[in-house]
């Protein structure tokens, strides 16, 4: 081996030396991946710009955004309604009575895309309260006015309610601006006086209702001024079901037997149960204190008073609006035991006890009108996970397995109307609103007085 072959030898000994070492001290490793994003609290409702998915409940987006934990407090309460309006306050002692007194632990969160804001709000509450002022005829007795009668026509129950409220043109009230103390500008006078409207200025009031919007896919749009409060242009969602004015003034309407079908917001359908929920409607006919004096002669004795607590089975349930008034006589007529009852009375009197007989379970309290696509009564569409078809079975078993209220708001950033507030990302990022929760109840309020709005 000659002495320049050995050197070039031992010279390429040390390159291979020299590209192991660096080898094993510039190798790659992969960076660690980053922790999956969730949902992380935030002082203000944050809404993240995004461009799809924001629709539903369920899209992938509201699973991870970050949520606005509301700390509820009692905005206001011990307030009633006036004679007739019975058991309409199951929000009277606050936080203390909303949903038998378990924390609602109200979360928000919020997002938007070029068009429209989307809020989605979740809640606690365990019981489902579906009716809104149902009228009663002999219903029962409200153990906050025990010594109101309940004799005749009052109005009971209530319904399950969400509101937003946001200032539109520096509203004021005798707290001050809407502002400084956020929803309380627009509360005006004080306890069974309290009214939901500002000094000056204009709120915008958003009101999602179990009973009176969330069937149609919407929630109640209104505007709040010093004149009072009213529905948007284009008319109200619901309307009372009565001729008069007062909680004893009875139902006027009943449902007419045709299929209640809805065209929702997104463009589907759903056909609405008349056990809770009047859209086809037609006028109440017969006498009702002539149906009870009837019915006191022919159907006590059987079915005992109101139709409860006779040796037969109660006809005295939810169940009594199902049916259209022929349908109803027909099947009177068609039970075997009551021939010799029902056949002899007259198509007068038929009348007058199904009316009775709709009297003592409960007529309701208002009708549904499918509003104008395009009017701003319409601004704002809802989803929610509450169906029908879900409130039946939580009414129809006695352990309600009802857990929490999700309710998913979209609206048009700017709609144009002025009645509404507009949300001019080019000017103004915050927002300050108020948000309320309700239990049975529409004017005892929990939530809170004043949030922000921060578009991101």
């Amino acid at each position: 081996m000659t002495k320049t072959f050995k050197s070039q030898l031992a010279l390429l000994s040390l390159v291979l030396l020299f590209l192991g070492a660096c080898e094993k001290e510039y190798s790659y490793t992969l960076p660690p991946k980053d922790p999956p994003k969730t949902s992380q609290p935030t002082t203000t409702l944050e809404a993240a710009f995004n461009t799809a998915g924001l629709g539903t409940i369920n899209a992938a987006y509201w699973k991870t955004a970050n949520y606005l934990q509301v700390s509820a407090k009692d905005l206001s309460k011990n307030l009633l309604y006036g004679d007739g309006g019975l058991n309409l306050t199951g929000t009277f002692n606050g936080l203390a009575g909303f949903s038998k007194g378990n924390d609602p632990k109200l979360t928000l969160k919020a997002a938007y895309d070029a068009d429209y804001l989307y809020i989605l709000a979740e809640w606690n509450d365990t019981t489902v309260d579906i009716s809104d002022k149902t009228f009663f005829f002999n219903g029962n007795l409200d153990p906050l006015k025990s010594s109101e009668s309940n004799v005749g026509w009052t109005s009971q129950r209530n319904s399950d309610k969400l509101s937003f409220a946001f200032d539109v043109n520096g509203a004021t009230g005798a707290s001050g601006t809407f502002a400084s103390t956020g929803c309380q500008a627009s509360c005006h006078g004080t306890g069974a006086t309290a009214v939901m409207t500002p000094n000056s200025g204009t709120v915008d009031i958003w009101n999602w209702s179990l009973a009176t919007s969330n069937p149609l896919g919407y929630a109640h749009d209104l505007v709040s001024t010093s004149s009072g409060m009213n529905a948007d242009a284009g008319g109200p969602l619901a309307a009372r079901n009565t001729d008069g004015t007062t909680y004893r003034s009875g139902a006027k309407y009943e449902w007419d037997g045709t299929a209640q079908t809805v065209t929702l917001p997104s463009g589907a359908t759903t056909l609405l149960d008349p056990t809770f929920y009047l859209l086809n409607k037609t006028p109440m006919v017969g006498d009702i204190h002539d149906g009870e004096t009837v019915y006191a002669a022919v159907c006590e004795h059987c079915h005992g008073p109101n139709g409860i607590g006779g040796e037969y089975s109660a006809i005295n349930g939810i169940g009594s609006n199902k049916k259209s008034r022929s349908a109803y006589k027909t099947a009177m007529a068609d039970v075997g035991d009551m021939g010799g009852y029902w056949g002899p009375l007259s198509a007068t009197q038929k009348d007058d006890i199904v009316t009775f007989l709709r009297g003592i379970s409960g007529a309701p309290g208002y009708y549904l009108i499918q509003p104008t696509p395009g009017t701003s009564t319409a601004d704002i569409t809802v989803v929610s996970n509450v169906t029908p078809t879900q409130i039946a079975n939580a009414m129809a078993v006695s352990t309600n397995k009802h857990q929490k209220y999700q309710v998913l708001i979209k609206r048009k950033l700017k709609t144009n109307n002025a009645d509404d507030i507009q949300f001019d990302l080019l000017t103004k990022k915050e927002y300050v609103f108020g948000v309320a929760l309700m239990d049975n109840d529409g004017r005892n309020h929990i939530g809170s007085l004043k949030e922000t709005l921060t578009f991101k």
